[in-house]
């Protein structure tokens, strides 16, 4: 398994499951919307049989452990990534789906499946770190089947606001609003149906409800330094900065009731009737 074309930045933010695992266990472990994300995605699913599915950027198969006894027997799952790290952690995780699951190192830029090869293809917070989200549209719209459905999420521009506050308090230069302002402006719960129009007729917003409630500071620092490398080279928090910060955070949290509020803004956009024409080659 190899990684070719991997974004030397990206592949550095996720070369395994370490600085994604910090972020997951921030929102996991925190949030007070008691039915998991993970599962209100599966959710939206359609849970017919035999359906083919492919999961664009699927990271360490987060999706598939959380929802392992939910999986209609008779999917057949493909899980790429631009990262065989991920990869390979995703393999581990998911060993128990033996055949019904394959890998692909793979840029959702250029997807190496024939036409209409698809009944669901799912980019799950991962469409704001393309380099060309055009070109990932049309080729997700060439491997979806004219009957299938594409579901992107996403997250909002009030997302983590006060942890954008927080940050900016502790240090006014910090880049983390700079670099979570870059994703926002990819593709974000605001901007996202208009660019998915260009390649879909019929788009839908659905919105997750959902803030946290932190109680451990070390949480927050490890979230904030999981963001180093995140977009380009962009650092937001030093080593060095970060034991300052856990001390400023845990200031706050005194002035708090020990608990410091963010709130949150996902969502998925379902996308079916897509407008590119098929070419009917397989580009591989």
């Amino acid at each position: 398994m190899s990684a070719k074309n991997e974004n030397p930045d990206q592949s550095k933010q996720y070369a395994n499951s370490g600085k994604f695992n910090a972020r997951i266990h921030l929102h996991k472990t925190y949030s007070t919307n008691p039915y998991p994300w993970p599962l209100w995605v599966f959710d939206q699913f359609p849970k017919k049989d035999y359906l083919r599915v492919l999961e664009l950027g699927g990271g360490n198969g987060l999706l598939w452990m959380a929802n392992a006894e939910r999986i209609p027997d008779h999917w057949d799952i493909t899980i790429t990534d631009k990262s065989s790290g991920m990869l390979q952690d995703a393999q581990r995780n998911l060993a128990h789906l033996g055949e019904r699951a394959q890998w692909s190192v793979m840029d959702a830029e250029k997807i190496h499946y024939p036409d209409e090869s698809f009944d669901i293809v799912i980019a799950n917070h991962m469409l704001y770190h393309l380099g060309n989200l055009e070109r990932a549209l049309s080729e997700i719209g060439r491997v979806l089947k004219k009957s299938g459905t594409f579901y992107a999420s996403t997250i909002g521009s009030r997302n983590m606001a006060e942890m954008k506050e927080l940050v900016k308090e502790f240090n006014p230069d910090s880049q983390y609003d700079r670099v979570l302002g870059m994703i926002e402006s990819k593709f974000s719960m605001e901007n996202g149906k208009q660019q998915l129009e260009h390649a879909f007729t019929d788009v839908q917003l659905h919105v997750y409800e959902d803030s946290l409630s932190i109680t451990d500071s070390d949480a927050i620092v490890e979230y904030v330094l999981s963001m180093n490398g995140l977009e380009g080279n962009e650092q937001v928090m030093s080593l060095q900065e970060a034991q300052a910060f856990k001390v400023f955070l845990d200031g706050k949290m005194k002035e708090s009731d020990g608990k410091i509020h963010i709130s949150k803004a996902s969502g998925m956009f379902s996308c079916t009737n897509a407008r590119i024409v098929h070419s009917s080659t397989n580009p591989s």
